[in-house]
């Protein structure tokens, strides 16, 4: 049989994949991150960069957005497929369960705040890449028309209960991080009695950074009340 469907199929083989594609996600939302910190520069700043990101350079950006795409998709198949094939076999679950302090307190989420952050990327792909609740705001600089994504986000971000849902999201993206970082490094091989520690630690401080940053941001939306100017 073929070695690399052999691989593909084998349960290991669909872990490190799955770890892959979560590695490939979680850098992009450090990138993400550092975007979206351009919004304290000012309006005219972060729009002229999301100017950047959806006109100027969209032959790089929607092929690489289309593979984010399918990682998304592939970390969350796999995902499915692994905890559905561990609660079919009992022995397997012991053992998972005999681990859990190993593993950390976040594990057993796992399923819950995945789920969260579904719902939540539905919510946020189409409302702030395609303008689906807002329509598409514009704003012009030097005779340049682009996209408002700055005004349209203070003008969400001033709704208190639409500051709160993301402010809980990243707290949910903090918790399934915690665990997921650590996970796929492991599933890459990073697993020794003698740096687990350290990743495990290093896996929280990432997401803190990651999860910290975005709940800032939120909260700086909000308190901005809408103000453009």
């Amino acid at each position: 049989m073929n070695p690399i469907l052999n691989y593909l199929r084998s349960s290991i083989g669909r872990k490190q994949i799955m770890g892959l594609a979560g590695i490939y996600l979680y850098f992009f939302l450090l990138i993400h991150l550092v975007g979206n910190f351009g919004m304290l520069s000012g309006a005219e700043f972060f729009n002229g960069y999301g100017h950047l990101m959806l006109h100027t350079l969209k032959k790089v950006v929607i092929p690489i957005e289309f593979t984010l795409l399918a990682a998304f998709v592939a970390h969350i198949g796999l995902s499915l497929k692994l905890t559905l094939e561990n609660r079919a076999a009992r022995p397997d679950r012991y053992a998972v369960n005999a681990s859990k302090a190993e593993r950390g307190p976040y594990a057993k989420f796992m399923m819950l705040t995945g789920t969260w952050l579904l719902i939540f990327v539905i919510a946020h792909v189409p409302q702030f890449r395609f303008g689906a609740y807002s329509g598409m705001a514009t704003a012009t600089y030097n005779g340049v028309e682009m996209r408002d994504l700055y005004g349209t986000a203070l003008q969400f971000f001033a709704k208190p209960w639409f500051a709160a849902f993301y402010v809980f999201s990243f707290a949910m993206l903090f918790s399934h991080l915690a665990h997921g970082v650590q996970s796929s490094l492991q599933s890459l091989g990073l697993n020794h009695p003698r740096w687990n520690s350290a990743v495990r630690i290093g896996s929280k401080a990432y997401s803190a950074l990651i999860c910290g940053g975005f709940a800032a941001l939120a909260i700086w939306a909000f308190m901005q009340k809408g103000a453009v100017g």
